[in-house]
Protein backbone atom coordinates (compact mmCIF):
# COMPACT_ATOMS: atom_id res chain seq x y z
CA UNK A 1 0.00 0.00 0.00
CA UNK A 2 1.05 3.49 -0.40
CA UNK A 3 2.17 5.48 2.51
CA UNK A 4 0.11 7.85 3.51
CA UNK A 5 2.34 11.05 3.31
CA UNK A 6 -0.09 13.59 4.67
CA UNK A 7 -0.62 11.29 8.10
CA UNK A 8 3.80 10.97 8.07
CA UNK A 9 4.29 14.82 7.84
CA UNK A 10 1.59 14.98 10.43
CA UNK A 11 3.39 12.63 12.54
CA UNK A 12 6.94 14.16 12.21
CA UNK A 13 5.97 17.72 12.49
CA UNK A 14 4.36 16.64 16.08
CA UNK A 15 7.38 14.01 16.84
CA UNK A 16 10.22 13.78 14.39
CA UNK A 17 12.41 11.36 16.26
CA UNK A 18 8.99 9.26 17.03
CA UNK A 19 7.56 9.36 13.38
CA UNK A 20 10.91 8.37 12.16
CA UNK A 21 11.24 5.41 14.58
CA UNK A 22 7.64 4.42 13.74
CA UNK A 23 7.65 4.83 10.06
CA UNK A 24 10.29 1.85 9.51
CA UNK A 25 7.11 -0.37 9.91
CA UNK A 26 5.77 0.64 6.81
CA UNK A 27 9.01 -1.11 5.23
CA UNK A 28 9.04 -4.65 4.30
CA UNK A 29 12.67 -6.27 5.48
CA UNK A 30 12.84 -9.76 4.09
CA UNK A 31 11.31 -11.45 1.62
CA UNK A 32 10.98 -11.41 -2.30
CA UNK A 33 8.75 -9.03 -3.67
CA UNK A 34 11.25 -7.13 -6.67
CA UNK A 35 13.54 -7.97 -9.53
CA UNK A 36 15.23 -5.59 -11.40
CA UNK A 37 13.22 -4.37 -14.34
CA UNK A 38 14.61 -3.78 -17.76
CA UNK A 39 14.38 -0.26 -17.88
CA UNK A 40 17.99 0.28 -19.21
CA UNK A 41 18.61 3.86 -20.77
CA UNK A 42 21.75 5.58 -21.12
CA UNK A 43 22.04 9.99 -20.34
CA UNK A 44 23.04 11.91 -23.86
CA UNK A 45 25.12 14.12 -22.34
CA UNK A 46 26.96 10.91 -20.59
CA UNK A 47 26.95 9.24 -23.79
CA UNK A 48 28.76 12.37 -25.51
CA UNK A 49 31.13 12.50 -23.14
CA UNK A 50 32.33 9.17 -23.62
CA UNK A 51 32.73 9.48 -26.80
CA UNK A 52 34.63 12.75 -27.06
CA UNK A 53 37.38 11.07 -24.65
CA UNK A 54 37.92 8.85 -27.30
CA UNK A 55 37.96 11.35 -29.64
CA UNK A 56 40.62 13.36 -27.83
CA UNK A 57 42.49 10.71 -27.11
CA UNK A 58 42.47 9.83 -30.76
CA UNK A 59 43.83 13.54 -31.75
CA UNK A 60 46.81 13.24 -29.73
CA UNK A 61 45.64 14.61 -25.96
CA UNK A 62 46.12 13.20 -23.06
CA UNK A 63 43.44 13.30 -20.23
CA UNK A 64 43.98 15.22 -16.80
CA UNK A 65 41.52 15.63 -13.88
CA UNK A 66 41.49 19.36 -12.94
CA UNK A 67 40.61 20.62 -9.32
CA UNK A 68 37.27 21.88 -8.57
CA UNK A 69 38.11 24.69 -6.17
CA UNK A 70 39.57 28.07 -6.80
CA UNK A 71 41.68 30.40 -4.93
CA UNK A 72 39.79 34.20 -5.39
CA UNK A 73 43.30 35.55 -6.08
CA UNK A 74 43.94 33.13 -9.23
CA UNK A 75 41.13 35.11 -11.05
CA UNK A 76 42.62 38.25 -10.24
CA UNK A 77 46.27 36.45 -11.25
CA UNK A 78 44.57 35.68 -14.84
CA UNK A 79 41.99 38.33 -15.37
CA UNK A 80 43.99 41.38 -14.08
CA UNK A 81 41.50 44.74 -13.49
CA UNK A 82 38.42 42.91 -15.09
CA UNK A 83 38.94 40.19 -12.31
CA UNK A 84 36.46 42.45 -10.21
CA UNK A 85 33.31 41.96 -12.79
CA UNK A 86 34.24 38.08 -13.24
CA UNK A 87 33.68 37.52 -9.80
CA UNK A 88 30.33 38.20 -9.81
CA UNK A 89 29.64 34.74 -11.92
CA UNK A 90 31.09 33.21 -9.11
CA UNK A 91 29.70 30.80 -6.25
CA UNK A 92 31.70 31.27 -3.30
CA UNK A 93 32.03 28.35 -0.70
CA UNK A 94 31.56 29.21 2.69
CA UNK A 95 31.43 26.39 5.79
CA UNK A 96 29.59 26.57 9.14
CA UNK A 97 32.04 27.38 12.50
CA UNK A 98 32.83 24.92 15.44
CA UNK A 99 31.33 27.03 18.24
CA UNK A 100 32.50 26.86 21.59
CA UNK A 101 30.11 24.78 23.50
CA UNK A 102 29.92 24.84 27.61
CA UNK A 103 28.58 22.34 29.59
CA UNK A 104 26.59 23.99 32.24
CA UNK A 105 24.68 22.72 35.08
CA UNK A 106 21.50 23.80 33.45
CA UNK A 107 22.47 21.65 30.50
CA UNK A 108 23.98 18.85 32.29
CA UNK A 109 19.94 18.77 34.05
CA UNK A 110 18.34 19.04 30.78
CA UNK A 111 20.40 16.18 29.66
CA UNK A 112 19.21 13.77 32.85
CA UNK A 113 15.76 14.80 31.94
CA UNK A 114 15.96 12.53 28.68
CA UNK A 115 18.29 10.37 29.90
CA UNK A 116 18.37 10.01 33.88
CA UNK A 117 20.71 7.36 34.09
CA UNK A 118 23.46 8.58 31.66
CA UNK A 119 26.63 7.24 32.33
CA UNK A 120 29.89 8.80 31.75
CA UNK A 121 28.06 12.52 31.51
CA UNK A 122 31.28 14.42 32.54
CA UNK A 123 32.92 13.94 28.94
CA UNK A 124 30.11 15.44 27.41
CA UNK A 125 32.47 18.66 27.61
CA UNK A 126 35.50 16.31 25.86
CA UNK A 127 32.91 15.74 23.06
CA UNK A 128 32.41 19.19 22.31
CA UNK A 129 36.24 19.71 22.59
CA UNK A 130 36.90 16.74 19.90
CA UNK A 131 34.04 18.78 17.61
CA UNK A 132 35.76 21.99 18.12
CA UNK A 133 39.06 20.94 17.33
CA UNK A 134 37.94 18.58 14.61
CA UNK A 135 38.79 15.18 16.03
CA UNK A 136 35.29 14.09 15.51
CA UNK A 137 33.47 14.77 12.82
CA UNK A 138 29.89 16.41 13.16
CA UNK A 139 28.10 14.07 11.08
CA UNK A 140 29.75 10.96 13.68
CA UNK A 141 28.48 12.96 17.00
CA UNK A 142 24.99 10.85 17.42
CA UNK A 143 27.13 7.42 16.45
CA UNK A 144 29.69 8.73 19.15
CA UNK A 145 27.07 9.75 21.70
CA UNK A 146 25.73 6.32 21.43
CA UNK A 147 28.51 4.63 21.75
CA UNK A 148 30.26 6.35 24.65
CA UNK A 149 27.31 7.62 26.94
CA UNK A 150 25.37 4.22 26.00
CA UNK A 151 21.86 5.60 24.98
CA UNK A 152 19.36 4.79 22.19
CA UNK A 153 19.85 6.49 18.77
CA UNK A 154 16.69 8.88 19.57
CA UNK A 155 17.87 9.95 22.63
CA UNK A 156 21.19 10.95 21.33
CA UNK A 157 19.11 12.61 18.77
CA UNK A 158 16.57 14.69 21.39
CA UNK A 159 19.92 15.77 23.46
CA UNK A 160 21.60 17.73 20.03
CA UNK A 161 18.43 19.03 19.42
CA UNK A 162 16.59 19.74 23.12
CA UNK A 163 19.81 20.66 25.14
CA UNK A 164 22.58 22.14 22.49
CA UNK A 165 20.04 24.55 20.33
CA UNK A 166 23.21 27.07 19.98
CA UNK A 167 24.31 24.33 16.61
CA UNK A 168 20.94 24.73 14.83
CA UNK A 169 21.92 28.66 15.11
CA UNK A 170 24.55 28.85 13.30
CA UNK A 171 25.16 30.48 10.60
CA UNK A 172 27.75 29.70 7.11
CA UNK A 173 30.62 32.05 6.94
CA UNK A 174 32.11 33.06 3.37
CA UNK A 175 35.50 31.81 2.24
CA UNK A 176 37.70 33.41 -0.57
CA UNK A 177 37.34 29.74 -2.37
CA UNK A 178 35.14 29.22 -4.83
CA UNK A 179 33.73 26.64 -7.58
CA UNK A 180 35.40 26.86 -10.89
CA UNK A 181 33.18 28.67 -13.58
CA UNK A 182 35.95 27.73 -16.34
CA UNK A 183 38.72 25.59 -16.39
CA UNK A 184 41.15 28.59 -17.39
CA UNK A 185 41.16 29.21 -13.94
CA UNK A 186 43.03 25.89 -13.50
CA UNK A 187 44.94 25.37 -16.29
CA UNK A 188 47.29 27.91 -15.83
CA UNK A 189 48.48 26.44 -12.25
CA UNK A 190 48.27 23.04 -14.09
CA UNK A 191 50.32 24.18 -17.10
CA UNK A 192 53.34 25.78 -14.23
CA UNK A 193 54.09 22.29 -13.22
CA UNK A 194 53.63 20.51 -16.29
CA UNK A 195 55.93 22.04 -17.66
CA UNK A 196 59.02 21.17 -15.11
CA UNK A 197 57.90 17.65 -15.61
CA UNK A 198 56.90 16.88 -19.57
CA UNK A 199 58.35 17.78 -22.72
CA UNK A 200 56.95 19.89 -25.19
CA UNK A 201 53.97 20.36 -27.20
CA UNK A 202 51.59 19.83 -23.71
CA UNK A 203 48.37 18.43 -25.45
CA UNK A 204 45.92 18.33 -22.41
CA UNK A 205 42.07 17.73 -22.23
CA UNK A 206 39.62 17.74 -19.51
CA UNK A 207 36.02 17.15 -19.64
CA UNK A 208 33.92 18.39 -16.12
CA UNK A 209 31.38 20.35 -14.87
CA UNK A 210 31.40 23.84 -13.88
CA UNK A 211 29.83 26.11 -11.79
CA UNK A 212 28.62 29.81 -13.28
CA UNK A 213 26.31 32.17 -11.45
CA UNK A 214 24.11 33.10 -14.63
CA UNK A 215 22.24 35.85 -13.92
CA UNK A 216 19.16 33.65 -15.35
CA UNK A 217 18.31 29.80 -16.40
CA UNK A 218 16.60 29.50 -20.11
CA UNK A 219 16.76 27.07 -22.86
CA UNK A 220 20.97 27.83 -23.15
CA UNK A 221 21.84 28.55 -19.90
CA UNK A 222 22.58 26.47 -16.47
CA UNK A 223 24.42 27.01 -12.84
CA UNK A 224 26.03 24.11 -13.92
CA UNK A 225 27.18 22.19 -16.97
CA UNK A 226 29.95 20.03 -18.13
CA UNK A 227 32.85 21.79 -20.58
CA UNK A 228 35.10 20.13 -22.75
CA UNK A 229 38.49 22.00 -22.31
CA UNK A 230 41.94 21.69 -24.16
CA UNK A 231 45.09 23.06 -24.45
CA UNK A 232 48.36 23.50 -26.23
CA UNK A 233 51.84 24.84 -25.17
CA UNK A 234 54.18 24.85 -27.54
CA UNK A 235 57.10 26.84 -28.76
CA UNK A 236 55.55 27.70 -32.44
CA UNK A 237 51.76 28.12 -33.04
CA UNK A 238 49.63 30.56 -35.14
CA UNK A 239 46.24 31.65 -34.60
CA UNK A 240 45.64 30.35 -37.54
CA UNK A 241 46.59 26.93 -36.42
CA UNK A 242 44.42 27.38 -33.62
CA UNK A 243 41.18 27.95 -35.75
CA UNK A 244 42.12 24.39 -37.91
CA UNK A 245 42.34 22.64 -35.11
CA UNK A 246 39.04 23.79 -33.37
CA UNK A 247 37.59 22.96 -37.14
CA UNK A 248 38.89 19.97 -36.59
CA UNK A 249 37.29 18.92 -33.46
CA UNK A 250 34.29 20.29 -34.43
CA UNK A 251 34.27 17.95 -36.93
CA UNK A 252 35.52 15.20 -34.79
CA UNK A 253 32.13 15.80 -32.71
CA UNK A 254 29.74 15.37 -35.63
CA UNK A 255 29.40 19.27 -37.52
CA UNK A 256 30.94 19.66 -40.78
CA UNK A 257 29.67 23.13 -40.85
CA UNK A 258 30.97 25.17 -38.43
CA UNK A 259 31.82 29.11 -38.01
CA UNK A 260 34.41 30.60 -36.15
CA UNK A 261 34.51 34.68 -35.09
CA UNK A 262 36.99 36.72 -33.49
CA UNK A 263 35.57 38.59 -30.51
CA UNK A 264 34.88 42.14 -29.85
CA UNK A 265 36.12 42.17 -26.84
CA UNK A 266 38.34 40.26 -25.39
CA UNK A 267 38.49 38.37 -22.01
CA UNK A 268 41.29 39.85 -20.15
CA UNK A 269 43.29 36.21 -19.60
CA UNK A 270 42.85 36.48 -23.49
CA UNK A 271 45.77 38.07 -25.97
CA UNK A 272 43.36 40.99 -27.75
CA UNK A 273 41.91 40.11 -30.86
CA UNK A 274 42.77 36.34 -30.59
CA UNK A 275 39.62 35.37 -28.57
CA UNK A 276 37.18 33.26 -30.94
CA UNK A 277 33.62 31.66 -30.73
CA UNK A 278 32.99 28.96 -32.53
CA UNK A 279 29.34 28.15 -33.65
CA UNK A 280 26.83 25.65 -35.44
CA UNK A 281 23.34 25.51 -36.35
CA UNK A 282 20.49 23.99 -34.44
CA UNK A 283 18.79 21.77 -37.51
CA UNK A 284 14.97 22.55 -35.89
CA UNK A 285 15.48 26.42 -35.27
CA UNK A 286 18.20 26.93 -37.79
CA UNK A 287 19.74 28.99 -35.34
CA UNK A 288 23.42 29.90 -35.08
CA UNK A 289 24.63 28.71 -31.41
CA UNK A 290 27.74 29.15 -30.13
CA UNK A 291 29.54 25.96 -28.90
CA UNK A 292 32.77 26.76 -28.11
CA UNK A 293 35.43 29.61 -27.06
CA UNK A 294 38.84 29.57 -27.44
CA UNK A 295 41.78 31.76 -27.95
CA UNK A 296 45.78 32.34 -26.93
CA UNK A 297 46.42 32.96 -23.50
CA UNK A 298 48.11 36.84 -22.78
CA UNK A 299 51.57 36.37 -21.80
CA UNK A 300 50.51 38.76 -19.39
CA UNK A 301 48.65 36.08 -18.12
CA UNK A 302 50.91 33.18 -18.33
CA UNK A 303 53.81 34.97 -16.81
CA UNK A 304 52.26 35.24 -13.43
CA UNK A 305 52.66 31.48 -13.50
CA UNK A 306 56.01 31.71 -15.08
CA UNK A 307 55.16 30.61 -18.36
CA UNK A 308 57.47 31.40 -21.32
CA UNK A 309 55.34 29.52 -23.82
CA UNK A 310 52.42 30.63 -25.90
CA UNK A 311 49.17 28.24 -25.22
CA UNK A 312 46.20 27.76 -27.23
CA UNK A 313 42.94 27.18 -24.90
CA UNK A 314 39.46 25.86 -26.25
CA UNK A 315 36.46 25.08 -24.19
CA UNK A 316 33.28 23.54 -25.78
CA UNK A 317 29.84 23.36 -23.80
CA UNK A 318 29.29 19.57 -23.86
CA UNK A 319 25.43 20.46 -22.80
CA UNK A 320 24.89 22.94 -26.17
CA UNK A 321 26.48 20.18 -28.17
CA UNK A 322 24.09 17.65 -27.25
CA UNK A 323 20.90 19.81 -27.46
CA UNK A 324 22.05 20.34 -31.00
CA UNK A 325 22.54 16.63 -31.86
CA UNK A 326 19.66 15.66 -29.75
CA UNK A 327 17.43 18.66 -32.13
CA UNK A 328 16.36 19.73 -28.11
CA UNK A 329 15.34 23.20 -28.43
CA UNK A 330 15.91 23.95 -24.35
CA UNK A 331 18.74 22.56 -22.85
CA UNK A 332 17.18 22.28 -19.15
CA UNK A 333 14.77 19.54 -20.91
CA UNK A 334 17.88 17.81 -22.29
CA UNK A 335 19.98 17.43 -18.80
CA UNK A 336 16.78 17.85 -16.36
CA UNK A 337 13.67 16.16 -18.38
CA UNK A 338 12.37 15.16 -15.03
CA UNK A 339 11.48 18.49 -14.46
CA UNK A 340 11.10 20.38 -17.72
CA UNK A 341 10.02 18.23 -20.06
CA UNK A 342 6.60 17.86 -21.02
CA UNK A 343 4.27 16.08 -19.00
CA UNK A 344 0.75 15.05 -19.00
CA UNK A 345 -1.38 14.25 -15.86
CA UNK A 346 -4.68 12.13 -15.88
CA UNK A 347 -7.76 13.51 -14.38
CA UNK A 348 -6.58 11.01 -11.42
CA UNK A 349 -3.25 11.96 -11.05
CA UNK A 350 -4.34 15.53 -10.80
CA UNK A 351 -6.90 15.01 -8.13
CA UNK A 352 -3.98 13.58 -5.59
CA UNK A 353 -2.22 16.45 -6.40
CA UNK A 354 -5.06 18.75 -4.53
CA UNK A 355 -4.10 19.04 -0.92
CA UNK A 356 -4.47 20.70 1.89
CA UNK A 357 -2.65 23.78 2.92
CA UNK A 358 -2.90 23.80 6.69
CA UNK A 359 -3.59 20.67 8.68
CA UNK A 360 -3.86 19.61 12.28
CA UNK A 361 -1.27 18.11 13.99
CA UNK A 362 -2.48 16.83 17.09
CA UNK A 363 -5.07 14.08 18.10
CA UNK A 364 -7.28 17.38 19.86
CA UNK A 365 -6.44 19.14 16.55
CA UNK A 366 -8.68 16.40 14.72
CA UNK A 367 -11.33 16.52 16.70
CA UNK A 368 -11.63 20.08 16.39
CA UNK A 369 -11.74 19.66 12.55
CA UNK A 370 -14.10 16.76 12.78
CA UNK A 371 -16.52 18.53 15.38
CA UNK A 372 -16.70 21.59 12.88
CA UNK A 373 -17.48 19.38 9.69
CA UNK A 374 -20.32 17.35 11.74
CA UNK A 375 -21.73 20.76 13.38
CA UNK A 376 -22.47 22.86 10.24
CA UNK A 377 -23.55 19.59 8.28
CA UNK A 378 -25.81 19.26 10.85
CA UNK A 379 -27.01 22.63 11.12
CA UNK A 380 -26.28 23.94 7.72
CA UNK A 381 -29.94 25.50 7.11
CA UNK A 382 -30.41 27.14 10.41
CA UNK A 383 -31.58 30.49 10.57
CA UNK A 384 -28.98 33.44 11.41
CA UNK A 385 -28.20 34.97 13.72
CA UNK A 386 -26.84 31.70 15.21
CA UNK A 387 -23.86 30.73 17.06
CA UNK A 388 -23.32 26.94 17.65
CA UNK A 389 -20.52 25.56 20.10
CA UNK A 390 -18.75 22.64 18.31
CA UNK A 391 -15.88 22.08 20.87
CA UNK A 392 -14.89 22.59 24.17
CA UNK A 393 -12.20 21.04 26.06
CA UNK A 394 -8.54 21.10 27.21
CA UNK A 395 -5.00 21.41 24.77
CA UNK A 396 -1.79 22.44 26.72
CA UNK A 397 -3.49 23.03 29.72
CA UNK A 398 -6.03 25.91 28.16
CA UNK A 399 -9.82 25.11 28.56
CA UNK A 400 -11.13 26.47 25.10
CA UNK A 401 -14.43 26.27 23.34
CA UNK A 402 -14.52 26.37 19.29
CA UNK A 403 -17.78 27.89 17.87
CA UNK A 404 -19.60 28.14 14.53
CA UNK A 405 -21.84 31.56 13.32
CA UNK A 406 -23.45 33.72 11.16
CA UNK A 407 -24.19 37.08 11.94
CA UNK A 408 -26.13 38.37 9.32
CA UNK A 409 -29.51 38.31 9.53
CA UNK A 410 -31.93 36.01 7.78
CA UNK A 411 -29.66 33.53 6.34
CA UNK A 412 -28.60 30.09 6.84
CA UNK A 413 -25.50 29.31 8.56
CA UNK A 414 -24.13 28.15 5.77
CA UNK A 415 -23.45 29.91 2.53
CA UNK A 416 -24.35 27.80 -0.89
CA UNK A 417 -20.43 26.81 -1.34
CA UNK A 418 -19.89 25.66 1.57
CA UNK A 419 -20.28 21.82 0.89
CA UNK A 420 -19.06 21.83 -2.25
CA UNK A 421 -16.61 19.16 -3.68
CA UNK A 422 -13.58 19.67 -5.88
CA UNK A 423 -14.21 17.67 -8.45
CA UNK A 424 -11.40 16.85 -11.94
CA UNK A 425 -12.28 16.34 -15.50
CA UNK A 426 -10.70 16.47 -18.73
CA UNK A 427 -7.70 18.18 -16.71
CA UNK A 428 -9.73 21.03 -15.07
CA UNK A 429 -10.30 21.39 -11.63
CA UNK A 430 -13.63 22.18 -10.78
CA UNK A 431 -15.47 23.45 -7.60
CA UNK A 432 -19.45 21.04 -7.75
CA UNK A 433 -21.97 21.25 -5.05
CA UNK A 434 -22.00 18.34 -2.68
CA UNK A 435 -25.12 16.49 -4.91
CA UNK A 436 -23.84 17.13 -8.33
CA UNK A 437 -21.25 14.94 -9.67
CA UNK A 438 -19.39 14.40 -12.94
CA UNK A 439 -19.78 12.05 -15.46
CA UNK A 440 -16.09 10.55 -16.46
CA UNK A 441 -15.05 13.00 -13.57
CA UNK A 442 -12.95 12.43 -10.58
CA UNK A 443 -14.08 13.33 -7.38
CA UNK A 444 -11.17 14.46 -5.11
CA UNK A 445 -12.24 13.58 -1.88
CA UNK A 446 -11.78 17.43 -1.00
CA UNK A 447 -14.61 19.98 0.35
CA UNK A 448 -14.42 23.70 0.77
CA UNK A 449 -15.98 23.17 4.16
CA UNK A 450 -12.74 20.71 5.42
CA UNK A 451 -10.76 22.82 4.03
CA UNK A 452 -11.60 25.77 6.00
CA UNK A 453 -12.58 23.24 8.87
CA UNK A 454 -8.52 22.00 8.91
CA UNK A 455 -7.00 25.26 8.60
CA UNK A 456 -9.13 26.73 11.56
CA UNK A 457 -8.12 23.59 13.89
CA UNK A 458 -4.51 23.92 12.68
CA UNK A 459 -4.64 27.79 13.56
CA UNK A 460 -6.27 26.83 17.24
CA UNK A 461 -2.73 24.91 17.97
CA UNK A 462 -0.61 27.37 16.26
CA UNK A 463 -2.54 30.45 18.69
CA UNK A 464 -2.43 28.45 21.65
CA UNK A 465 1.27 27.97 21.07
CA UNK A 466 1.51 31.69 20.94
CA UNK A 467 -0.61 32.49 23.84
CA UNK A 468 -3.77 33.82 21.61
CA UNK A 469 -6.82 33.62 23.80
CA UNK A 470 -9.03 34.06 21.13
CA UNK A 471 -9.37 34.19 17.25
CA UNK A 472 -12.04 34.70 14.49
CA UNK A 473 -11.87 32.64 11.08
CA UNK A 474 -14.14 34.31 8.47
CA UNK A 475 -14.51 33.01 4.86
CA UNK A 476 -16.79 34.86 2.60
CA UNK A 477 -16.45 34.35 -1.06
CA UNK A 478 -14.21 31.94 -2.55
CA UNK A 479 -11.90 32.94 -5.73
CA UNK A 480 -9.05 31.17 -5.16
CA UNK A 481 -7.95 27.46 -3.97
CA UNK A 482 -5.93 29.43 -0.92
CA UNK A 483 -8.84 30.91 0.73
CA UNK A 484 -10.33 27.19 1.62
CA UNK A 485 -6.86 26.08 2.42
CA UNK A 486 -6.65 24.25 -0.67
CA UNK A 487 -3.24 23.91 -3.08
CA UNK A 488 -2.30 22.24 -6.17
CA UNK A 489 0.93 20.53 -6.58
CA UNK A 490 3.36 23.25 -8.43
CA UNK A 491 4.06 20.75 -11.53
CA UNK A 492 -0.01 19.93 -12.13
CA UNK A 493 -0.73 23.93 -11.54
CA UNK A 494 2.26 24.47 -14.30
CA UNK A 495 0.77 21.25 -16.63
CA UNK A 496 -3.05 23.06 -16.04
CA UNK A 497 -1.83 26.83 -17.21
CA UNK A 498 0.05 24.72 -19.94
CA UNK A 499 -2.55 23.30 -21.43
CA UNK A 500 -4.90 26.26 -20.87
CA UNK A 501 -7.46 24.63 -18.82
CA UNK A 502 -9.19 25.81 -15.89
CA UNK A 503 -9.64 25.83 -12.22
CA UNK A 504 -12.40 27.50 -10.87
CA UNK A 505 -13.94 26.81 -7.18
CA UNK A 506 -15.67 30.52 -6.98
CA UNK A 507 -18.43 30.05 -5.18
CA UNK A 508 -20.09 32.10 -1.81
CA UNK A 509 -18.84 29.70 1.24
CA UNK A 510 -20.12 32.67 4.17
CA UNK A 511 -18.30 30.32 7.02
CA UNK A 512 -17.59 32.08 10.41
CA UNK A 513 -15.58 29.94 12.62
CA UNK A 514 -14.50 31.19 16.28
CA UNK A 515 -12.75 30.04 19.55
CA UNK A 516 -11.44 31.43 22.89
CA UNK A 517 -10.32 30.22 26.02
CA UNK A 518 -12.90 29.70 28.45
CA UNK A 519 -12.14 29.81 32.77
Amino acid sequence: MPFDTESIKRQAKSNYEKAWLETRELLKLSGNYFNLQSKAKTHPVNDFISDARLQMIALGFEEVVLPMFVEEDEIYKQYGPEAALILDRLFYLAGLPRPDIGISKEKIDRVKQIVPDIANIEKLKDLFRMYKTGDIEADDMIEFIVEEFLVSESQASEIIDKVFPELKALRPIPTKTTLRSHTTALWFKVLAELKKKKRMPLQYFTICPKFRREQKIDATHLYDSNTLSLVIMTEEISLEDCQKIAKTICEQLGFKNSKSEIKKATSKYYAPQTEFEIFVEHPTTKEWIEIGDGGFYSPVSLAQYDIEHPVFNIGFGVERICMIRTEIEDIRKLVYPYFYEDISFSDEEISKGIKYQKIPLTEKGIEIKDAIINTAIENKDEKSPIEIKVWGGTIKDNKIEVSIWEKDKNVKLLGPAALNKIWVKNGEIIGLASEKTLDDGVDSGKTYLEGIASEMAYLIEIMLDQNKSNYEHRVKMCYRASEINTEVDDIILEYIHSKQKKIDIRGPVFVGLSFKKVD
